[in-house]
């Protein structure tokens, strides 16, 4: 499956995860998880708390997946949406949200990767963007979160999410070598 695909394949589920009876059934809700539905663990990754969040979020999701093209494969970028959806609904157990809905961790994530791999390639400006989003992290844990996105989302701002997902990011930039073709010569669209 081409990275393309996987990116149309969850903009889809993102969508259908917003029709009422199923967005009910894939939040992450601290209750319902601990009845024993563990897939919101996952899912609630793929709910959205309103339109303008989705829309936000998906925007965000194609930028940076075609900023960073290059250094995706199909293969690691599921390993990344899954890992990034796990550990973000883990993490979310120790934030004081009860209810949780939103993919901005995963695009945290995915930035951090993004721009780790920048770096790694001597792209300018890498170093700059990472102190940006750390920048940004830390002002969020000081801060709570910005309001006008809180106002926009309806809801608070999960900046423990945006933690986890970076720090996901993070490792995957790190541990995970680059293959011959992902450099950034390699500005073509991956397929």
């Amino acid at each position: 499956m081409s990275v393309s695909r996987i990116l149309v394949l969850l903009v889809v589920i993102t969508l259908f995860a917003q029709v009422p009876v199923v967005h009910q059934a894939l939040v992450w809700d601290r209750l319902d998880i601990h009845a024993g539905q563990w897939w919101r663990i996952v899912t609630g990754n793929l709910t959205h708390t309103n339109a303008i969040h989705m829309m936000m979020n998906l925007a965000a999701l194609f930028v940076l997946v075609w900023l960073h093209r290059a250094y995706y494969s199909s293969r690691a970028l599921i390993m990344m949406l899954a890992s990034m959806m796990l550990v973000i609904g883990l993490v979310m157990f120790l934030s004081p949200f009860d209810w949780y809905a939103g993919l901005s961790g995963v695009l945290h994530g995915l930035f951090v990767f993004g721009v780790v791999r920048d770096i790694q390639n001597k792209v300018p400006l890498g170093w700059l963007m990472l102190m940006g989003v750390a920048i940004k992290l830390g002002y969020e844990v000081y801060t709570g979160g910005d309001s006008m996105t809180a106002a926009l989302i309806e809801a608070g701002v999960a900046y423990q999410a945006h933690w986890a997902g970076a720090a996901v990011g993070l490792i995957f930039a790190l541990v995970c070598k680059q293959s011959g073709s992902e450099n950034i010569q390699d500005l073509g669209p991956r397929t």
